[in-house]
């Protein structure tokens, strides 16, 4: 029993000793502001790109191919499907299939105008459709 008397003081007593090692914290007096911390810019998270850099890379391969148009594969915030399908349709891309379900939007637009397809409201995520080869597995 003694013993944990013994433990239970050690550990009240790294409690304390844990409390003293914080800052104090100046809530104001009567009278006074307390003082804040500005927070920075860079304190704040980042999000993510909504377009991934193998994505930009198939864009840019596109681009120097001559290629018109690229397909899209859109990922959607929920319950927006079909108004980034409107939007993408009214900035000149072939909506191929929704699926508000999951918010999935696939369609096709000319290239130049892929990347404005990341700002529309309500777009969380783009990524550009890749010719799958025709390689034979078989040895």
């Amino acid at each position: 029993m003694r013993r944990l008397v013994e433990m239970a003081g050690l550990v009240l007593a790294g409690l304390v000793l844990a409390g003293c090692a914080q800052q104090p914290v100046d809530t104001g007096s009567f009278g006074t502001e307390p003082t804040t911390t500005p927070v920075g810019v860079s304190s704040l998270p980042v999000p993510p790109p909504k377009l991934s850099p193998q994505a930009k890379t198939a864009l840019e391969q596109a681009r120097r191919e001559g290629a018109r148009t690229v397909g899209l594969t859109v990922s959607t915030e929920p319950g927006k499907a079909d108004e980034v399908a409107a939007a993408a349709d009214r900035l000149g891309g072939t909506v191929e299939t929704t699926d508000a379900t999951i918010g999935y939007v696939r369609l096709t637009v000319p290239v130049d105008l892929a990347e404005e397809v990341t700002s529309l409201e309500g777009v969380s995520r783009v990524d550009v459709d890749e010719p799958l080869s025709n390689i034979d597995p078989t040895p």
